[in-house]
């Protein structure tokens, strides 16, 4: 490497340092040993002149002048290696690693029938759970390539390329044999997955115009919800298709019906400048499929 000016080999290895969080989880996934990695940061820090990293309880954390260069520098690192990768020959050409993130009650349902074929084109895949929040904060870090959000207001939709993936349709449900609910009746208890609960703020806001009630118990996920309704422990707005099978097997009921459809609109996400990435359009088109 010649004085002050490092190759891009220590620029690759500093910004897996920086997106992994750590020397150990970089040198693992560049398949380098972690003194080749620790001998990138330190030649990147001497052209810089200015420390990237500092040490974090255990670990380690960017510096400002950290986050700063791998802002600069990481969309230009994510092209020179697609261009690398768009040579290399896979049975389609778009093979690669794909990081996709969703609420955890979608994959089963939702996810696992239609991402089952891309593992037969090469691509492997990543999946990990999160609410749209978290998600979000994922895809702008570069921790996931695509997520499915279930809300997108408050996001910053100029930062990501965001198209509208399906609606599900919203059903209040109870244990099976409970009587159907009026809005006027304060006795029953609610069930969510957060405090705000948006799927049965969306419902009583177009059924009755009105706030659902605060929940007298969150869970952390759906799933969880389902099973803590099944026992008895109050109502819960949710899309039907996470309780089909309950419904079928009559141990949940449906005990309103909306005039009209109350529908939750889930979106597919990834950051913006990312959507001609060979294997990102490829994932992302056989979802929406």
């Amino acid at each position: 490497m010649s004085e002050g000016k490092p190759e891009l080999v220590a620029l690759r290895s500093f910004l897996a340092v920086y997106r992994w969080g750590g020397v150990g989880k970089a040198a693992e996934a560049l398949h380098l040993s972690q003194p080749a990695v620790s001998y990138h940061l330190k030649t990147i820090e001497r052209a810089a002149g200015r420390p990237l990293f500092a040490r974090s309880g255990r670990g380690i954390a960017p510096t400002e002048a950290g986050h700063s260069l791998a802002a600069n520098v990481g969309e230009h690192m994510d092209a020179l290696e697609q261009a690398v990768a768009d040579l290399r020959p896979t049975r389609t050409g778009h093979g690669g690693t794909v990081f996709l993130g969703a609420p955890a009650d979608l994959f089963s349902a939702v996810f696992v029938p239609r991402i089952i074929g891309l593992l037969d084109e090469g691509i492997l895949l990543r999946c990990r759970a999160g609410l749209s929040d978290q998600l979000v904060e994922a895809v702008l870090g570069d921790e996931i390539d695509i997520a499915v959000l279930t809300k997108i207001e408050g996001i910053p939709t100029a930062k990501l390329h965001l198209v509208h993936w399906k609606d599900e349709d919203l059903v209040l449900i109870d244990r099976a044999g409970a009587p159907p609910y009026d809005p006027r009746d304060t006795s029953r208890r609610f069930v969510g997955y957060s405090e705000s609960m948006p799927m049965a703020r969306r419902y009583f806001r177009n059924c009755w115009g009105l706030a659902p009630p605060t929940p007298a118990l969150t869970m952390p996920d759906m799933r969880a919800v389902v099973s803590a309704v099944q026992a008895g422990a109050g109502l819960t707005v949710i899309p039907r298709l996470g309780v089909e099978s309950a419904l079928t097997e009559e141990t949940l009921a449906i005990v309103h019906t909306a005039p009209r459809p109350v529908l939750n609109s889930l979106y597919l996400a990834m950051r913006r400048g990312r959507e001609n990435v060979p294997r990102l359009r490829t994932v992302f088109a056989q979802l929406l499929s």
